[in-house]
């Protein structure tokens, strides 16, 4: 079995395959569907607070209204823990706000797709958030919302920073600029600037990955069961959580 528009390629799908094959089947052959856990919950509301927020606001003191319109309340176990992960999220964009003030680049856009071809594959994702900076060239930004940053993360082996880069380039033509990562729970920021990234090579990457789920090799690597939210759900998971 091959998934619909084997040939449309994005970051969410090969990094799926990446690391495991038999998850890419499930996911987006099978159509299973991975729940919501409190972590997961709180990057939606996260996300859907900044779009709102940078479409409909140029006030960072409404912030926190556009917060608890945008809240998703799914995927807690109880009231109390919906509360204190409220409550991360709050400071979160407290901190985020206040860095508003002094921002000195505007926001093209928010939740922008691009689309390209490239030797029979169609390439597609869509970025968070693109600002165009006082020298004219452009940031192409992705918001992480975990609880701590990877001090090992080295943005030049970032897939997905790479693609949106060559993205931007490609369709909308922005070939000076740089890529970052937003750990917005940390307030930290990591930047590259896109020649870094080497187009032929990271396209072929996702070819690769794309030739493989088209011939159907799904074969399952058990390296991140701990992690994987179907683990439950997956014949081959090596670990069960407890009901």
């Amino acid at each position: 079995m091959i998934p619909n528009n084997p040939k449309e390629l994005n970051y969410s799908k090969v990094k799926t395959y990446r690391e495991c094959p038999y998850l890419f089947k499930l996911k987006y052959v099978l159509g299973k569907r991975e729940g919501l856990i409190p972590a997961t919950s709180l990057g939606v509301s996260i996300h859907r607070t900044l779009e709102a927020y940078h479409t409909q606001s140029n006030d960072p003191s409404e912030i926190l209204r556009y917060y608890n319109r945008c809240w998703l309340g799914a995927g807690y176990h109880s009231a109390s823990e919906q509360m204190e992960y409220y409550l991360k999220g709050k400071r979160m964009l407290e901190v985020y706000g206040q860095k508003e003030y002094s921002r000195n680049s505007t926001v093209y856009s928010t939740e922008k797709e691009f689309i390209f071809e490239y030797e029979g594959w169609t390439f597609r994702g869509k970025i968070d958030r693109i600002d165009k900076l006082p020298d004219g060239t452009w940031e192409v930004i992705d918001y992480k919302t975990d609880a701590e940053v990877d001090e090992n993360f080295d943005i030049r082996n970032s897939l997905q920073l790479a693609i949106y880069s060559i993205g931007a380039r490609r369709t909308w033509n922005m070939q000076n600029g740089k890529a970052s990562i937003y750990f917005v729970a940390a307030d930290k920021k990591i930047s590259a600037d896109f020649s870094i990234f080497e187009e032929k090579q990271i396209l072929d990457t996702f070819i690769s990955a794309g030739q493989s789920i088209e011939l159907g090799e799904f074969e399952p690597d058990t390296r991140h069961c701990e992690f994987c939210l179907m683990n439950n759900r997956c014949p081959y998971s090596t670990v069960k959580k407890e009901n």
